[in-house]
């Protein structure tokens, strides 16, 4: 009895809130029907109702609205928002229609339209439904920015972005999506602020320290990305991005002939990822580059205990038992690198060096033959064969005067 009472006052509710609108009785009346059934959850029979409702009295802004809400329950979307959309034109301060028709064009991906309904919204009541127009206006510009970012767009990504800042200038991880845009486009300086400004709102977000640093390298202030890197680790220690913040402190100390800290940051890099095989093969690069060769072969058989095919690992470790004359052994893992195409041609090097150094002339020159073809061994594979071929150097020698 008392759920009967409720609907009737509801729909009295209902059919005195049309009736103060001006809407005709007929109109109220087809408008309370439809409501009716669509409690009823027989929703394609209170469409015609609506329908109904608003062809009495184009005026019904309420019952375009509802035929919006049972458009979207029977999933036609499209309709739901023409019907919205008529709300607000019959209303134009139908807040609540905004808000809806705003939320499905969220739901639809139509993330530029949902944000001028949202807009619609903030600019009639901004405290609507206790502000929730400004949360997804916020939601709406970063969805359309991630949507640009995904297209390479970053120019208009950064706008997005920057939208969303504005709608909300307290959210550290959208003024990092805007510093990742504007390093995108190239506009490093604004990309800078961005970044630097996320981290402000959060000194403890440790993707805009390590993209802060990103930047600072790629500008050459040294000085700066080693800063930066060095407290994305501190702050992110089991972070495994920070793979690439190890990596890049060895790069910069290397550029900056501080061979050294470029072993001692990888070192710290394999303590903290023990089973991450790219920092194997840095540090193990870092000992070769030293001339450290038994040092960079004992970490290249690490790299390899985590991967036993790796090519690239193959090829150093070769390199580095060339260099320690283990020729036998250098032959070795240059037959297993060659099996990449990227690796392979300067395998075939090796094993060329290793064959000569083995007095095995034939297969020497096979494998320099094979370096002939790419033009960063053309003229030092030339030069070997030659020297095969020719031990002397050159025309014969006479003795005549």
């Amino acid at each position: 009895m008392r759920n009967i009472l409720a609907a009737l006052l509801l729909s009295l509710c209902f059919a005195a809130t049309v009736a103060a609108q001006g809407v005709s009785p007929e109109s109220a009346e087809k408008y309370n029907a439809g409501q009716d059934l669509f409690k009823k959850r027989r929703y394609q029979e209170a469409v015609k109702a609506f329908e109904e409702a608003v062809s009495l009295d184009a005026k019904n802004a309420q019952a375009y609205r509802a035929m919006g809400k049972a458009y979207q329950k029977i999933r036609s979307y499209d309709k739901a928002i023409e019907a919205y959309q008529m709300a607000t034109t019959v209303k134009p301060d139908y807040t609540a229609a905004y808000l809806e028709v705003g939320e499905l064009q969220f739901q639809r991906k139509k993330y530029v339209d949902a944000a001028q309904s949202f807009k619609k919204v903030l600019g009639i009541d901004p405290g609507f439904q206790d502000g929730k127009a400004r949360k997804n206006l916020k939601a709406a510009y970063i969805k359309q920015g991630i949507m640009y970012f995904r297209q390479k767009n970053y120019k208009k990504a950064a706008v997005e972005y920057q939208n969303a800042c504005q709608v909300d200038p307290s959210d550290a991880a959208t003024f990092y999506n805007l510093g990742l845009a504007y390093r995108m486009s190239r506009e490093t300086k604004k990309a800078r602020e961005a970044l630097s400004t996320a981290i402000e709102l959060d000194p403890k977000y440790v993707k805009a320290y390590r993209s802060l640093g990103d930047i600072h390298k790629v500008t050459r202030n040294n000085t700066r990305a080693i800063r930066n890197y060095n407290k994305a680790i501190e702050l992110g220690p089991t972070d495994k991005k920070n793979v690439n913040a190890y990596l890049s402190l060895a790069q910069i100390y290397n550029r900056l002939k501080q061979p050294a800290k470029a072993v001692s940051a990888l070192k710290k890099g394999v303590a903290a990822f023990p089973k991450e095989i790219r920092l194997y093969r840095a540090l193990g690069l870092s000992h070769a580059n030293r001339k450290h060769f038994k040092s960079a072969v004992s970490t290249f058989k690490n790299a390899l205990a985590i991967k036993s095919d790796d090519t690239e690992t193959h090829y150093r470790i070769a390199d580095a038992y060339l260099e320690l004359k283990n020729f036998q052994t250098s032959i070795t893992h240059a037959k297993k690198s060659v099996r990449s195409s990227k690796w392979k041609v300067p395998a075939n090097v090796i094993l060329g060096d290793c064959y000569e150094a083995l007095k095995q002339k034939e297969k020497a020159i096979e494998h320099y033959k094979k370096g002939l073809g790419d033009p960063r061994y053309k003229k030092y594979c030339e030069d070997k064969i030659d020297r095969i071929l020719n031990p002397m150097g050159g025309e014969e020698q006479t003795g005549e005067e």
